[in-house]
């Protein structure tokens, strides 16, 4: 299905408020409501529209912690859990009192606590892309690089052919 100029602004206007009346989005792009309603409909059966859906504030009053812990197993119980090396953590804890820390830290090693002063929501998108230049070839990428270490440096690449190309000229040498 080709998108136009009114169907792009159409899903705009529903990424930012999925309540919105066929009516409104009509006042708003000068189309009529039959118009509107027709193009969703159609957005809807392609597939372009899959859902819609709320968008939940996690604002709260309660504190809030980012702690770092050493574990042999990922830990349980938190909001948010990131892995950031071999038997490290990245945790988010939301403290219904001060027993929850001493809870933790009876529970885990805890290496480091990161108190939360303040929330900001965002307009970045929820994922970045962050581009790296190949070590082998200069080419810019964006896809997720392959790796290489070599005397303790670690180099990146586009894809296996430069990976490949680059060991064999570092092994002939």
């Amino acid at each position: 299905m080709n998108l136009d100029e009114y169907d792009l602004k159409i899903l705009d206007l529903l990424s930012r408020n999925s309540r919105l009346t066929y009516s409104e989005i009509g006042k708003i792009l000068g189309l009529t409501r039959q118009t509107v309603k027709s193009r969703i409909l159609k957005l809807e059966d392609e597939g372009i529209i899959q859902g819609y859906t709320i968008k939940i504030s996690l604002r709260t009053n309660k504190p809030v912690f980012f702690l770092k812990i050493k574990s042999e197993t990922k830990p349980e119980g938190f909001h948010e859990i990131y892995r950031i090396g071999k038997e490290r953590y990245l945790v988010k804890l939301i403290a219904e009192g001060s027993e929850d820390l001493g809870n933790v830290a009876v529970k885990y090693d805890v290496e480091e606590i990161i108190p939360v002063a303040e929330y900001f929501e965002s307009e970045i998108p929820e994922v970045t892309k962050i581009s790296f230049r190949c070590d082998y070839c200069g080419k810019e990428a964006f896809e997720k690089p392959f790796t290489y270490r070599l005397h303790n440096r670690l180099y990146v690449f586009c894809c296996p052919t430069c990976l490949d190309l680059f060991r064999e000229s570092n092994y002939n040498s």
